[in-house]
C-alpha cells in the first residue's frame, strides 16, 4: 500500500512540476504542487503560553511527512513577522539555514528526501489568531491562519494528525482539537486560560464544557445545551448511518467571539450570548440556539469528515450544516411551523443580500486562500440552503439522503469536491437534471424576476434573469388566484407551477380577479406583486396594498410579506402604504414569528420615510410594543426602536424603560445596547447613563467589552475622530465584534453630517480590515461604517468611492455593494 501511495503521488507531481512562484498567502497552483508532493503528514507541536500578554507565545514544531520530488522547493507556510522565525531549522537530522520569504520557509529540494522525512523548527507566534485576553486565550485558523501561528502546510487538502503539549500557568484549563485522527490546519486549535468546566453523560458519551460566565441561571443552561448536543449527535447518526467521526465531543464558550460557532472536533467553539440566553428568551432566540448547535454538530460529518478539496467549495459543508440543522428543529420543536421558520431563517436572509449588487453565485473562484475569508456571507449560508432544499424537491428526499450517504462514505477523512457529490447525485436521479440545476443555483449569481400576466384564458408565468443571462431557475412553487365567486365574495384558487423553463402557462378559464405568485413561500426571486386589476404596483404612496388581506393560513401570510418587502425595495410600492400595511396585520397577528419579521419590514418601511413620517410611525411602534400580547413581539419592537430612532419624545420613553429597568423581558444587551443609544441622544447625560449602566455590570468580561464600546458614546467630537483614528489600525481592533460596535456608534445616524467624515477614510482602510481580520469582519466593519447613514453627501461619497477604484477586488467591492445598499437605494 504505502509502495502505491507514493507511486500515486509521483504521477500527480508530474502533472503540477515546476517552480512555483513565491508569493505571500496560499496560491491553488501551490496547492496542488504540495498536495501532489506531500503526505502522511503529522505535526508535533508544544507551545508555552505566558500570563502576561505583553510576553510573546513561542513554540516548536516537528514535522514529519512524506515527499516526491517535484523538482522544485519545498515551500512551508508561516505568516510571522521580523523576529518570529530564526532562520534555522533542522531537516531529517541536519541543520539547515532556511530562506524565510513572503509568508513561507523555503526547504531546499536538496534537503529532502524521497519517502519520509522531518522539520524541526522553533517559533514566536504571531498574535493575529491567537486572540489573547488577560487570563485566556483561543486560537482561530479558519481558513489559513494556522500559519500565523506555526509553521506548516495551511491547506484544506493536506490532512494531518496533530500531537500538542501546552506549557500554561498555574491553574489555567485547556482543551483542544482531537490529536488522534485526521484533520486539516483550519480545523486544528487549542484553548487555554481561567475556565470553569462542567461535565455531562449523555448517551455514554462524555461531553465537557468550558465556561467563563458567572451567572448561575445562566450556566445552569449548559445541561439544556448538552442535550440539544446530544440529540443532533443521535439524529446525524441516524441520517447518515455513520457514528460521530471524532473521538471526543466538547465545547468552549466564548465572550467577544467572533462567529456563532466554529466546529473545531473535539473542540468546538460557541459565542456565550447565543448559548447563555436571557431570562425570558424568545422562541426565535431558543430555536437558533438549536440550530447554531446542530449547525456544529453537523460539521463532524460535512466539512471536518469529508473537507472541500480547495476553499472556494467552503460552502459545502455550510450549506449542509445549515440545511440539517433546520431538519434537527424539526423533531426538537414539533409544534413549530418549521416551513415558515425556514423562509425566516434562510430565504428572507438570502434575499437581503441577492437582491444588491453585491450578489455573486453560491460557488466562487478563489486563486488564494488569503481571500477566502471574503467567500462568506449570506449567500453561503442562507442561499445555499434555500438551494439545498430545492435540489432535494428536484430529486426527493430519499434520493438525496442515498446519494449523500454514498458521498460521505467514499470520501470519508478525505476531501471532496461539489461536482464529485454532484456525480453522485445525478446517478441516484438521472431524470432530474442534477447537472443544470447545479449549473445555474450554484455557478451562477443572482435570482430571477418572475411575473405573470393573463391572456386568452391563460395564466402565462414568465421567469426572467436581470443580468440578462438566459438562465433559467428550476423550481416550484404555488400560484393564488382569486375569482368572484358569484355573490360579492372571493373564491380562492391554488395551482403549482413547475418552472423547468422560462415560461409555464396554466389554463384558467375566467379571469382571476388577483394574482399571487408563490403564495406558499417555496419559490425564490423578486415575485412582481400585481394589484386587482393585474397590473403591477406603481412606486407612488397611492398604490393601495392596503387592499391586501393577510391570508389565514400562517406560511401563505409569511410568504405574502415577504413577497410585499421584496416589492417596497425595488420600489413597486411606496413606503407609507407599505408601513400601513405591516402595522394593520402586526396588530392582528397572533404567530410571534410572524409577527417579528413584520415588525422588521415596518422598520424598513419607515427607514425610507421623512421626518414628520418617521416621527409618526415611532410612536405608533411605541404604542404597539406597550400593548402587543406577544412577549417576542414587544422585545422586538423595543429592540427596533431603541436602535433606530432619531430622538424626541420616543427617547424619552425609552429613557424611562431604562432608568427604572421596568421591561422585565430586557437582558443585559438590550439595557447596554439602549445605553449606549440613550447616551447619543441626549449628550447633557452621557456620562450619568454609562455610568449608571456600567454600575449594572459585575462580570468583568462584560465590564472589558462596555468599557471598549461605551467610548464612542462622548459628545466630544475630537474624542470621536481620534476614536475612530485609532481602529483605523490593526492593533486596535481586537476583539472585532466589539470594534464593530463601537463603529456602528461613531456612525449613528443622529450624528451626520459631522460623521460623514469618516466614510472614505473607513473605507480606504478595507483592504486593510480584510487583511489582518477574521472571515467576517470586513462586512462587519463595512455594515457598521455605512448602516447608519442615510444622506445625500454620503451616498455620494460611496459612489465617488467606487467610481475611483475601478480595478478594486472583486469580492471586496460586492461586500461594499451589498452594505450599502440601504444608503444607495433610497
Amino acid at each position: 500500500m504505502k509502495k502505491l501511495i507514493i507511486a500515486c503521488m509521483a504521477l500527480l507531481c508530474s502533472m503540477v512540476a515546476g517552480a512555483v512562484e513565491i508569493e505571500p498567502g496560499v496560491s491553488q497552483k501551490l496547492a496542488e504542487q504540495r498536495r501532489a508532493a506531500v503526505g502522511n503528514l503529522c505535526y508535533d507541536l508544544k507551545f508555552r503560553i505566558p500570563a502576561s500578554r505583553k510576553e510573546k507565545v513561542t513554540g516548536s514544531a516537528v514535522i514529519k511527512f512524506t515527499y516526491k520530488k517535484c523538482g522544485d522547493d519545498l515551500q512551508l507556510d508561516f505568516q510571522g513577522a521580523d523576529g518570529q522565525y530564526g532562520g534555522v531549522v533542522t531537516v531529517n537530522g541536519k541543520k539547515r539555514r532556511a530562506e524565510w520569504r513572503s509568508e513561507h520557509i523555503i526547504l531546499k529540494e536538496s534537503w529532502l528526501k524521497n519517502g519520509e522525512n522531518a522539520v524541526d523548527v522553533a517559533f514566536t507566534s504571531g498574535d493575529k489568531s491567537l486572540n489573547r485576553n488577560e487570563d485566556y486565550l483561543y486560537t482561530l485558523f479558519v481558513p489559513d491562519h494556522a500559519r500565523s501561528v506555526f509553521p506548516c502546510f495551511d491547506q484544506p487538502d493536506l490532512k494531518a494528525v496533530f500531537k500538542l503539549k501546552l506549557d500554561v500557568p498555574e491553574g489555567w484549563e485547556t482543551v483542544s482539537s482531537v490529536t488522534d485522527q485526521l484533520i486539516p490546519t483550519y480545523l486544528f486549535s487549542f484553548v487555554a486560560g481561567k475556565f470553569s468546566v462542567k461535565k455531562a453523560e449523555r448517551s455514554g458519551r462524555t461531553i465537557k464544557a468550558l465556561y467563563r460566565e458567572t451567572d448561575p441561571d445562566k450556566v445552569a443552561q449548559l445541561d439544556k445545551v448538552f442535550d440539544i448536543a446530544d440529540h443532533s449527535i443521535r439524529w446525524f447518526e441516524r441520517y447518515t448511518s455513520i457514528p460521530l467521526p471524532f473521538s471526543q465531543y466538547n465545547m468552549v464558550v466564548l465572550p467577544g467571539f467572533q462567529f456563532g460557532g466554529m466546529e473545531h472536533p473535539g473542540a468546538i467553539q460557541f459565542t456565550d450570548h447565543e448559548i447563555f440566553l436571557g431570562k425570558h428568551p424568545t422562541p426565535e432566540e431558543e430555536q437558533t440556539r438549536l440550530e447554531l448547535i446542530a449547525h456544529e454538530t453537523a460539521h463532524m460529518w460535512f466539512g471536518d469528515m469529508v473537507t472541500m478539496r480547495w476553499f472556494n467549495d467552503v460552502w459545502t459543508k455550510e450549506v449542509f450544516a445549515n440545511f440539517f440543522a433546520a431538519k434537527v428543529a424539526r423533531e426538537q420543536y414539533p409544534d413549530v411551523n418549521h416551513d415558515l421558520n425556514f423562509l425566516r431563517m434562510y430565504q428572507a436572509r438570502a434575499l437581503s443580500t441577492d437582491r444588491t449588487p453585491g450578489t455573486h453565485p453560491i460557488q466562487q473562484s478563489l486563486d488564494n486562500l488569503n481571500q477566502a475569508g471574503l467567500l462568506y456571507g449570506n449567500i453561503i449560508y442562507c442561499k445555499a440552503p434555500v438551494m439545498m432544499r430545492k435540489l432535494e424537491q428536484q430529486m426527493g428526499e430519499e434520493a438525496l439522503r442515498d446519494g449523500i450517504r454514498q458521498y460521505l462514505h467514499q470520501y470519508a477523512y478525505g476531501n471532496a469536491t461539489w461536482d464529485e457529490l454532484i456525480d453522485i447525485l445525478d446517478s441516484k436521479a438521472p431524470q432530474c437534471g442534477i447537472r443544470q440545476f447545479s449549473e445555474t443555483w450554484v455557478k451562477c449569481g443572482g435570482m430571477p424576476t418572475v411575473s405573470a400576466e393573463w391572456k386568452d384564458g391563460r395564466l402565462i408565468v414568465k421567469q426572467e434573469d436581470p443580468q440578462h443571462r438566459g438562465l433559467v431557475w428550476q423550481q416550484q412553487f404555488n400560484v393564488r388566484l382569486d375569482f368572484a365567486d358569484g355573490n360579492g365574495g372571493v373564491r380562492s384558487k391554488f395551482v403549482p407551477v413547475d418552472m423547468q423553463s422560462g415560461t409555464v402557462e396554466i389554463e384558467t378559464g375566467e379571469k382571476p380577479q388577483n394574482v399571487l405568485l408563490n403564495a406558499d413561500g417555496r419559490g425564490y426571486g423578486l415575485f412582481v406583486l400585481n394589484d386587482r386589476s393585474g397590473k403591477p404596483l406603481m412606486t407612488a404612496d397611492t398604490a393601495d396594498t392596503t387592499a391586501l388581506e393577510a391570508p389565514a393560513d400562517e406560511l401563505q401570510r409569511f410568504a405574502l410579506a415577504m413577497t410585499l418587502n421584496e416589492n417596497f425595495l425595488a420600489h413597486r410600492i411606496g413606503a407609507r402604504q407599505y408601513a400601513n400595511t405591516m402595522r394593520q396585520w402586526i396588530v392582528k397577528e397572533n404567530n410571534a414569528m410572524i409577527a417579528s419579521q413584520l415588525a422588521g419590514y415596518w422598520n424598513n418601511a419607515i427607514d425610507r420615510m421623512d421626518s414628520e413620517g418617521r416621527s409618526i410611525n415611532e410612536r405608533m411602534m411605541w404604542a404597539e410594543y406597550r400593548r402587543n400580547a406577544i412577549p417576542s413581539v414587544r422585545q422586538r419592537l423595543v429592540r427596533l426602536l431603541y436602535a433606530s430612532c432619531q430622538g424626541g419624545e420616543i427617547a424619552d420613553s425609552l429613557y424611562a424603560v431604562w432608568k427604572g429597568s421596568t421591561d422585565k423581558l430586557l437582558n443585559k444587551n438590550d439595557y447596554n445596547g439602549m445605553a449606549y443609544r440613550l447616551a447619543i441622544m441626549m449628550p447633557q447625560k452621557c456620562d450619568e447613563i454609562l455610568a449608571e449602566q456600567r454600575k449594572r455590570l459585575s462580570n468583568v468580561d462584560e465590564l472589558r467589552q462596555f468599557d471598549f464600546v461605551s467610548r464612542a458614546c462622548t459628545p466630544d467630537t475630537d474624542k470621536q475622530q481620534a476614536l475612530f483614528q485609532s481602529v483605523l489600525k490593526a492593533e486596535n481592533r481586537q476583539p472585532e465584534p466589539w470594534t464593530a460596535s463601537l463603529l456602528a456608534l461613531l456612525n449613528d445616524r443622529t450624528r451626520e453630517p459631522f460623521n460623514n467624515r469618516f466614510i472614505t477614510p473607513g473605507l480606504d482602510a478595507l483592504i486593510d480590515v480584510q487583511r489582518t481580520s477574521d472571515i467576517f469582519f470586513p462586512g462587519y466593519w463595512l455594515g457598521s461604517l455605512l448602516g447608519g447613514h442615510r444622506s445625500s453627501e454620503a451616498a455620494v461619497m460611496v459612489k465617488d468611492f467606487v467610481r475611483q477604484h475601478p480595478g478594486y477586488p472583486q469580492k471586496l467591492m460586492n461586500k461594499l455593494n451589498e452594505n450599502a445598499f440601504w444608503l444607495l437605494n433610497r
